[in-house]
Formats: C-alpha cells, structure tokens, sequence
C-alpha cells in the first residue's frame, strides 16, 4: 500500500479558534515523518518512519523524541510505544470554514480530536529546521 492519502501536513487547529500553540503531524512520501506541538519558543517533536501495513492500518517507528527552548534541546524523551495504529480519514465541519475539510485520526498516536489537512505540497523548507539530538549510528 501508498499511503498517498497520509501524504501531507495535518494540523489540530485547523478550522479552530486557535491559542498561542498547535500541534501538526507529517507524513513524508519519503517515508519520514515528525510529530510538533508548537508553542511560543518552545517545541516538542517525535520524528518516525511510517508505512501503510494494510488499508486503515499504520506502522509508526519514533527514533527521536525531544523538547526545544529557544534553538537548544532541552530534554530528549522515551519513544513512543505504538508500533502499528489504525487510522482514518473522514469529512468533518471545523467551526471557521465553510465546508467539511479532510481530518486524519491515529489511533494511540496524537491527538483524538484529529488533525485537519493543511497541504500535500511540502518542500524541503517544511521540514524541522531547529536542532535535533545526537543519534546513535544504527
């Protein structure tokens, strides 16, 4: 299986009243992918490699998981555990647009709310930028 329908950049806050933070998670056609919830000079990132098992169902491997303050990591976390989660993407209304958007749920991994599409048009620039932690070779 693809996983062209994953492809992409989905955020929690899409279509939502929105605060000072948000959380996005993308899928690479690579088969990287990271995890932000963003907040005011602060992150927190999961990076994975992903592949479709079968249709509704994900393989999610997390290789590194920490928080950055202000460009320095302050603090690298266990990973997670899910290896393979269900997912679905379904038409669902956000309170600010105009029509139901496409929202993506992973089960075990993020958020239940779900995360609105945003853009399968990602370029190198959308990838992290700051700095990451010291990775053992493999």
């Amino acid at each position: 299986m693809s996983g062209s329908d994953l492809i992409g950049r989905w955020g929690l806050e899409v279509g939502h009243y929105s605060s000072m933070d948000d959380e996005w998670i993308t899928f690479w056609p690579d088969g990287s992918g990271e995890r932000e919830h963003a907040r005011p000079f602060s992150s927190e990132l999961v990076f994975f490699h992903w592949s479709v098992v079968r249709l509704g169902l994900v393989s999610l491997e997390a290789y590194s998981a920490f928080r950055e303050e202000e460009g320095q990591i302050a603090d690298v976390y266990d990973l997670p555990e899910v290896t393979e989660a269900r997912y679905r993407i379904q038409s669902e209304s956000r309170p600010l647009l105009d029509a139901p958007i496409p929202v993506l749920h992973v089960d075990g991994w993020g958020s239940r709310e779900g995360y609105g599409f945003i853009t399968a048009e990602l370029t190198e620039r959308d990838r992290w930028q700051g700095p990451t932690p010291e990775l053992p070779d493999s």
